[in-house]
């Protein structure tokens, strides 16, 4: 993505619509996702649509001759759904 597309809301727009598609058609119980720690962007997509850190794996993946931590995140469906019900006020 250029950065003239940067902080505009497309990912996290995109992301959710991943979560409504695999969660309300595909009727998964559970979804999950996973970011480096050097990329603090990634997670904060991630965070914004309500999912819950789960842990880290430290130096788990190797980019550029390089050890990163990762983070994971989850999220169950009784709680995505309370994240869509009216009384709670932040949309995804």
């Amino acid at each position: 993505m250029s950065e003239s597309h940067t902080g505009q809301g497309f990912a996290t727009e995109a992301a959710g619509r991943v979560m409504a598609f695999g969660f309300g058609f595909l009727g998964l119980h559970k979804m999950w996702a996973a970011a480096m720690t050097s990329n603090p962007a990634s997670a904060k997509v991630i965070e914004k649509l309500g999912m819950k850190q789960e842990g880290m794996f430290r130096e788990h993946v190797l980019k550029w001759d390089r050890f990163e931590d990762l983070v994971y995140y989850d999220m169950l469906k009784s709680e995505y759904e309370a994240l869509l019900s009216p009384h709670y006020e932040h949309s995804i």
